[in-house]
């Protein structure tokens, strides 16, 4: 389909024509320009500065908070952050009784020796009455063992490093058509 420039719009070829630019851009749209200035007959506007864009896929053309939003370079400064955590961690593990099965092997060396008597019958070597000395295991006397007892503990840690927000980012302007 061709098309003529009148000194009132366009004429196309097939008789139709459009006599007004708003025809082709509706009055009031808006726009993005990567630009610095707005193009003929459109108005920059500026009550949108330092914000993102949000693609949605329902109602277009509302903006996020009005009041108490963060700027975009705020939230996404030119530089690093340094970012630095540290703490420490006491405490104890309280009243535990070990069992026997808990006790690693071990013994008590006081150089001295266990007497035993054995009244019992058996075969020749036991005979009711005889003492027999076990030398270099003894020191083991009263009862022992039955209480709880704490284990205290105490950590800290410290992890710092730079946290790069520095985005990459094209500067753009709103125009409105005139």
């Amino acid at each position: 389909m061709a098309a003529r420039l009148t000194s009132t719009g366009v004429t196309f070829s097939d008789g139709t024509s459009l006599n007004s630019k708003y025809g082709i851009v509706p009055q009031d749209a808006v726009s993005i320009f990567y630009q610095s200035g707005a193009p003929t007959n459109w108005t920059k506007l500026t009550n949108h500065n330092n914000k993102t864009l949000r693609v949605v896929s329902g109602t277009g053309g509302g903006s996020g908070p009005a009041d108490g939003g963060t700027a975009f370079t705020s939230v996404f400064p030119n530089s690093t952050i340094p970012i630095s955590l540290s703490g420490s961690v006491t405490g104890t593990v309280n009243n535990h009784t070990l069992t026997a099965p808990q006790l690693p092997s071990h013994t008590h060396g006081n150089g001295g020796s266990i007497g035993v008597t054995y009244t019992g019958a058996g075969d020749v070597g036991y005979q009711p009455g005889w003492t027999r000395s076990y030398p270099g295991t003894g020191g083991m006397s009263g009862v022992s063992g039955g209480g709880a007892h704490n284990h205290p503990f105490s950590a800290s840690a410290s992890f710092s490093t730079s946290l790069d927000l520095r985005v990459r980012y094209i500067d753009v302007i709103l125009c409105k058509f005139d």
